[in-house]
């Protein structure tokens, strides 16, 4: 058996999937069993059957590792068991490096003591503290003291979304809190606990105030993300940049980074230990000092914060020293799979980490697919063109690997990756990486030298830069948004690339790969004769897409944040519920109103769709999130459609649209801004119908223009009733409800959002009333089949809403 530890990684892996599956945890004494089992097979010294029972045992093992964080058994004083519904005031030390973003921060902490009512109590355990605005001053051990509420997490329930409950979990963290401000953290006693890592951090933050002294940005922020793994610093636009264009994974810390360093210290040390006769005479040189930049790679993982990606990339460092050091010739695959196995029973939870997926991959196609493309050229002289090719290759065969994690996280491919990485991997992988990290050991001794090397450094950034801009605008390199049967088909063929050396079962998987790809994108659906109508749970916002019996979309708002700076909804949210449910082009993009709850999650996804038209009522505004959406609309020469109270009803994908407010006269004139409350009363009111069926959308409208609006109730009658700002007792009066006369009532709401919506009131009339209730806070995302020919309305949720532990 040429590959074993492949057979116990694949066990292992499972183990681990099957324990974040709901309901299936292995029971404890499934261990001694398994372990007796494979105690009887070595004493048989029969390997077939030991590969079987060790690989049952990965398989137990890694199901039981993940067991205590995602079915953890708290402490009588663990935080999470206390019941505090109200905001206490907390005592906690920080036990991390705070990750400082663009607009806020966040403060992994250890709890010592909550006090509430008068009454303190110590308690135990981690949680999450995110800080709205302001840069915070405190550092890893310090002790703060703060008042916040404490929640469980919970997710928005929106297909797409990532899992930060889970991902939390898996770090041992069940509680989070927020403040407002940077301001409302009150620093107690600077470096209560953990003095070796906190003396660390602030030497790199030093070194960060270092490089923003010397270079301006955005080249600044992109460098410290390199070195010292502040990826906060690199700013959203740059973030987006990177990402659109598939070199997002050069900002985080990981494997590639570490062995760039390692490869420049092995040849540098090489340079100089190589003139002296006694060391080639009286040691292998090449392996002693190939364990030599262990300790500076050591202390470069703690420099960048000690992140997972970095631990896991020195670790398997240090595991090809070991394996070289012993004289073993080992198979490269299963030198990997090794390295995989140790880190992924001890830490099972890497498995569901990005960087841990990519750096394993990467480095599982280089050693894979590299020698399979250079066979061509295996007759080519060994000179600068044929290591130029090769390095070509490698980064090929890199990119082609981690295609999969970064489709299915991102729920995107794009096409010009390959391109970027081919730029930006020389430029900044190679050049400015390793101009930064000389600059950093010289900034002590030599900071004149060292802000020479940032600078040059910089330029080599801007450079990429430049030609990732370039490459962003090229027409007709969209990204591609994979389906759930493609990314199988793509596992598969790496499965196969890796179990069989014979080019027949490789190329019959690949084979299969591209009928798959090529029926997908070439057959035509024109629809199934359904009407889809889903209401997305985007928090305290509103958004709603439908798409329509021949497969003609529209988008009614997009969600947004309340707080100035705050989550991006479109970006975090709504386009990767978009991707997920297959959806890449908006036909038709409506703004009901322009309030940052309706608008903010427009902006993100009208850069980064095609939208064929949009509708807005047309009134003026001069609110800068509102003229954003504008400029970027017109940039990308969408036409715009004034719809309001008078515009003629129109038909879209089969459907009656017929416009019901605002009126133009609704702004009082005499005032230039208008209030909140006429915003309001100026939301697009629109009854969409089709045959026996009726959704009538009200944006956040009042009593006002209800009032207008029951001058004709028998234009308002409705299947669906998508209530009015989210369920408040302002909207929503009883003649209303009887002239709508809905089955059903569809609310947008956040998760125990601070108005205290719906209000009870309007819940009580609507049920009253015999409309059947669903609700974003409580059900998720709520998405209405209708069949056109039965008239046959069916409400499902689109995901299963799960409290943390």
């Amino acid at each position: 058996m040429e590959r074993p530890l492949l057979i116990l990684l694949a066990a292992l892996v499972s183990g681990i999937v099957a324990a974040a599956l709901p309901g299936w945890f292995v029971p404890p004494w499934f261990l001694p069993l398994t372990a007796a089992c494979c105690l009887a097979a070595l004493v048989a010294r029969r390997q077939a059957l030991l590969v079987a029972s060790l690989s049952i045992l990965c398989l137990v093992w890694g199901n039981l590792a993940l067991q205590p964080l995602l079915k953890p058994v708290f402490s009588p004083n663990h935080l999470a068991r206390q019941q505090l519904p109200e905001p206490v005031v907390l005592t906690a030390v920080v036990d991390r490096r705070p990750e400082i973003g663009e607009n806020g921060s966040r403060l992994y902490l250890e709890a010592e003591s909550v006090r509430q009512g008068g009454r303190s109590l110590p308690v135990t355990g981690r949680l999450l503290l995110y800080v709205g605005e302001g840069r915070t001053t405190v550092s890893t051990g310090d002790r703060i003291r703060v008042r916040t509420r404490l929640r469980k997490p919970r997710p928005f329930g929106i297909p797409g979304e990532y899992d930060m409950q889970r991902r939390l979990a898996l770090q041992g963290i069940y509680l989070t809190g927020a403040v407002a401000t940077a301001d409302e953290v009150q620093p107690l006693q600077p470096g209560a606990a953990h003095p070796f890592q906190r003396r660390i951090d602030l030497l790199a933050a030093q070194l960060g105030d270092f490089i923003q002294r010397s270079v301006a940005p955005p080249e600044a922020g992109v460098l410290r993300a390199l070195l010292i793994g502040d990826r906060g610093a690199a700013g959203r636009q740059t973030e987006g940049l990177y990402a659109r264009t598939g070199v997002n994974h050069i900002l985080s810390i990981s494997g590639f980074h570490v062995g760039i360093i390692a490869l420049f210290l092995y040849q540098l040390l090489w340079l100089v230990a190589r003139r002296s006769e006694t060391l080639l005479l009286f040691a292998n040189l090449r392996r002693v000092l190939l364990l030599m930049t262990v300790p500076v790679l050591v202390f470069y993982l703690l420099l960048s914060g000690g992140a997972p990606a970095t631990t896991r990339s020195v670790l398997m460092i240090v595991a090809c020293c070991v394996g070289l050091l012993v004289e073993r010739a080992l198979d490269p695959l299963n030198l990997l799979a090794l390295a995989a196995l140790a880190i992924l029973a001890v830490t099972p939870q890497a498995l569901f980490d990005l960087s841990f997926q990519l750096s394993f991959l990467a480095l599982w196609g280089i050693l894979l697919f590299t020698p399979l493309l250079m066979r061509p050229f295996s007759g080519m002289r060994k000179g600068v063109a044929y290591r130029s090719l090769q390095f070509c290759m490698v980064s090929v065969a890199a990119i082609a690997a981690t295609m999969v994690p970064v489709a299915y996280h991102f729920h995107r491919v794009t096409l010009i990756g390959v391109a970027s990485n081919l730029i930006v991997v020389p430029l900044v992988g190679y050049g400015a990486v390793l101009l930064g990290f000389t600059a950093l050991a010289a900034a002590a001794w030599f900071p004149f030298l060292a802000a020479l090397l940032l600078q040059l450094a910089a330029m080599l950034v801007h450079w990429s830069g430049v030609a990732l801009l370039w490459l962003d605008h090229l027409p007709g390199l969209s990204p591609l948004t994979p389906t759930p049967l493609e990314l199988a088909a793509a596992v598969v063929v790496m499965v196969a690339f890796t179990i069989f050396r014979s080019m027949g079962p490789r190329l019959l998987a690949t084979a299969l790969l591209a009928v798959i790809l090529v029926s997908a994108r070439t057959g035509a659906d024109e629809g199934d004769g359904h009407l889809r109508i889903t209401c997305f749970s985007v928090g305290q916002g509103e958004s709603t897409l439908i798409r329509f019996p021949d497969r003609t979309t529209m988008l009614v708002d997009g969600g947004g944040s309340l707080r100035e700076g705050g989550m991006d909804v479109g970006e975090r949210l709504l386009a990767p519920a978009l991707w997920t449910l297959g959806v890449e082009r908006i036909d038709y993009l409506v703004l009901s109103h322009p309030h940052p709850d309706h608008l903010r999650g427009l902006l993100f996804v009208a850069t980064n769709f095609p939208v064929g038209e949009f509708w807005e009522s047309g009134l003026p505004y001069e609110m800068p999130d509102y003229l954003k959406l504008r400029q970027i609309l017109a940039a990308k020469g969408v036409p715009v459609r004034t719809i309001r109270a008078g515009t003629p009803p129109f038909r879209v994908g089969g459907a009656l649209v017929e416009l019901l407010a605002p009126v133009v006269f609704s702004r009082n004139a005499a005032r230039a801004a208008p209030l909140d409350g006429e915003i309001n009363d100026e939301s697009l009111v629109f009854r969409l119908s089709l045959d026996r069926f009726a959704i009538l959308f009200t944006g956040d409208s009042g009593f006002v223009t209800e009032a207008r609006l029951l001058r004709d109730p028998r234009r308002l009658a409705c299947t669906v009733l998508k209530v009015a700002h989210h369920g408040s007792r302002y909207s929503s009066s009883i003649p209303f409800i009887k002239a709508a006369h809905p089955r059903f009532a569809l609310i947008s709401a956040g998760y125990n959002n601070s108005f205290h919506l719906p209000s009870a009131l309007t819940l009580a009339d609507l049920q009253k009333l015999g409309a059947a209730v669903y609700r974003t806070d409580q059900d998720g995302t709520i998405e209405l089949d209708v069949d056109r020919q039965s008239g046959r309305v069916a409400v499902r949720k689109l995901t299963r809403m799960i409290d943390s532990p």
